[in-house]
């Protein structure tokens, strides 16, 4: 290789390529997002404040890309299927929990990043993508279709989001609303003491930051949630070691696993003494949990599904 060669890395081979496909739906007299030039200047929109901005967005968006769990889900609980999705993570799939409302929704994305060339067949008119989103994929995106990735300082934000993108935020506030009171009588009027949330992984438990959905919907529960959950500046812990799990000596712990190695390693677990002391195991009061629901979602049929998770932890 001649010595003035530069090195090319994926970023940029990825952006030269998007600027490609952009360049080549322009030249056949088109916009990114499939609708006609004169059709695109006059179509009704509305105006969503986002983490990247007020992004103008249709008013009746016919084509959605819902990038995320949460988004997918929503968009679902909204009636509106969207043209693509990622896959969840730990999978290469939609979310399982989803079931038959997401299989028929093509993959566009995983966890990591969007397949822009995927997103640009699926013709969007709309991208509803995932809070914390890069700002090089968000340029990316946005090029497509008007894109809304959410402000993330609150759990609630991004679904009540992308609901006032799709039109619907009054309705969606209203059921939201109702599982959150749902929520508030999960412990059926017992003391439901404190709570953590984990994820099990090969290595070992981490612990859900408490600012995460299932963590906030324990709180109004009227749980008292470990001081471990509520110091994080992360989405979730490094994985503890078994001589660390008494920082996830709780009342009671919600265990969750995303696939057949953290579920190995959670069964090893059960059977060690640093794990059969807890007050959780004591009790029988550890929960097993979907880990797609407990750890990746906070749409709203994650939702339903961790308040019937805490009200059975609770009856028990």
């Amino acid at each position: 290789m001649p010595s003035s060669a530069l090195p090319v890395n994926r970023r940029t081979v990825q952006a030269l390529a998007v600027s490609a496909l952009l360049m080549g739906v322009a030249a056949c007299g088109g916009t990114a997002s499939g609708d006609d030039g004169g059709s695109q200047g006059t179509a009704a929109t509305r105006s969503v404040e986002t983490a990247y901005g007020s992004v103008e967005v249709p008013a009746e968006p016919k084509r959605v890309v819902a990038l995320g769990d949460t988004s997918l889900d929503t968009a679902l609980y909204l009636g509106i299927e969207p043209v693509g999705t990622s896959s969840a993570r730990g999978a290469d799939t939609a979310p399982g929990y989803l079931g038959e409302k997401a299989e028929s929704v093509p993959l566009v994305a995983t966890v990591k990043e969007p397949n822009i060339e995927a997103v640009l067949k699926a013709d969007p008119d709309l991208i509803l993508a995932a809070p914390r989103l890069e700002k090089s994929q968000y340029d990316a995106l946005k090029a497509v279709a008007p894109t809304v990735v959410p402000n993330s300082d609150d759990w609630q934000r991004p679904a009540r989001t992308y609901a006032e993108a799709l039109g619907e935020k009054e309705e969606f506030d209203n059921k939201i609303d109702a599982l959150l009171e749902r929520a508030a009588d999960a412990a059926g009027g017992k003391d439901p003491g404190t709570a953590v949330v984990a994820r099990w992984m090969p290595a070992g438990p981490m612990v859900m930051n408490a600012a995460n959905m299932p963590s906030g919907l324990l709180e109004e529960a009227g749980a008292e949630l470990l001081p471990i959950a509520r110091e994080l500046n992360s989405p979730h812990s490094d994985p503890l070691s078994l001589e660390n799990l008494d920082r996830i000596d709780a009342d009671h712990v919600f265990i969750a696993t995303l696939n057949a190695e953290g579920e190995k390693a959670l069964e090893a677990a059960r059977e060690q003494k640093s794990f059969t002391r807890l007050k959780a195991a004591e009790r029988d009061a550890v929960s097993g949990v979907d880990g797609q629901v407990w750890s990746s979602s906070a749409g709203p049929y994650a939702m339903e599904q961790v308040v019937e998770d805490i009200e059975a932890a609770y009856a028990g």
